[in-house]
């Protein structure tokens, strides 16, 4: 495969849904989280949707592949 690889994404459960998701670090700044589109209405909207989120500057190495961690919003 052709390509850059940008991280590694972890399967995790949300504490509050039970919602299954994919996580990942992208350097000490910036997480990456893929959550399924639970508002999708047709085939035209996406399966799945990317979020960009800062990492957390207190305790944000506690746990490299974020078990445990839950969604943040």
């Amino acid at each position: 495969m052709n390509g850059t690889k940008l991280t590694g994404l972890w399967k995790n459960k949300s504490k509050n849904k039970g919602t299954t998701y994919l996580a990942g670090n992208l350097g000490p700044l910036a997480r990456v989280i893929i959550l399924p589109n639970d508002f999708k209405k047709g085939d035209n909207e996406p399966d799945y949707n990317m979020w960009l989120v800062p990492r957390e500057r207190n305790g944000e190495a506690k746990d490299e592949n974020n078990d445990g961690e839950d969604v943040p919003f």
